[in-house]
């Protein structure tokens, strides 16, 4: 018998059948991404950091810093001179400079207070305190808030004011809050005046401001917040007109009471 003929033979008998195998699932593959898909993402990385790298972005970055260094520093320059400005203009409205104020101990005088030509800060200075002084020509305006020590003036303490009597034809005394309000001082009188005030021992004068009563000259006050005081001279005394024998002839340099404290409560 010939070989494939045997062949036919057992395979027709079922000899020669495969056995069949058991069937395996499918496997999840589970892991990274396929490698196009990498290669691809890796290449949009290279694109993107290249872009950014590149010479208008470089030069974007360097006019965006820039930008934002001109704006830090212009903010910085603003601020700076908003506070030395608004900083200057109210030291110069409270308390002026050499130009605009006379200082002898504690009184101050804004020297051309009342004139038509006066400067803006002599005329924001009483405008805000609501005075409106006359032309210096006719009087002269002297305001203290420190004594002759240098301490503020406050009006729950007792203070003496000495010295000789002002060479004008007339003066007045008067204590103001802070705001420039006349104190309040119940039974006392508002305010001192040369038609009634009592000369002391050698032509001075000593006022006393307390808020009990005195005797002598007093200036009665109350509360017990910052003060100031306001001693005004109206014209020239005759003393000084005789002494030049000019009426027209400035009058020599005014000596101003001292301001002393003698006690708070």
């Amino acid at each position: 018998m010939s070989k494939p003929k045997k062949l036919r033979d057992l395979r027709s008998a079922g000899q020669l059948t495969p056995p069949k195998l058991p069937r395996r699932p499918a496997k999840v593959v589970r892991g990274p991404a396929p490698r196009l898909f990498r290669v691809g993402h890796a290449s949009r990385a290279i694109r993107l950091t290249r872009m950014i790298d590149s010479l208008p972005m470089r030069a974007l970055r360097r006019f965006v810093m820039r930008l934002f260094a001109n704006i830090v520093e212009l903010s910085l320059y603003t601020v700076i001179a908003v506070a030395i400005g608004f900083g200057s203009a109210w030291y110069m409205v409270d308390y002026g400079s050499s130009l605009t104020v006379e200082r002898q101990g504690p009184w101050l005088r804004w020297t051309i207070a009342g004139a038509p030509g006066a400067d803006p800060y002599t005329k924001a200075h009483f405008s805000r305190a609501g005075w409106l002084p006359i032309s210096t020509v006719a009087a002269h305006y002297y305001l203290a808030g420190k004594d002759s020590s240098g301490d503020a003036l406050y009006a729950d303490c007792d203070y003496t004011v000495s010295g000789p009597i002002p060479s004008s034809h007339r003066w007045t005394l008067a204590a103001f809050d802070i705001s420039g309000r006349t104190i309040a001082n119940g039974p006392g009188q508002p305010v001192i005046a040369s038609s009634a005030a009592l000369p002391g021992p050698e032509a001075t004068l000593i006022v006393k401001l307390s808020q009990t009563t005195s005797s002598g000259n007093w200036l009665g006050l109350s509360g017990s917040g910052r003060m100031q005081l306001m001693l005004a001279l109206y014209g020239r005394n005759d003393r000084s007109v005789r002494a030049t024998g000019n009426v027209l002839a400035a009058p020599a340099r005014q000596l101003l009471p001292r301001i002393e404290r003698t006690g708070c409560r």
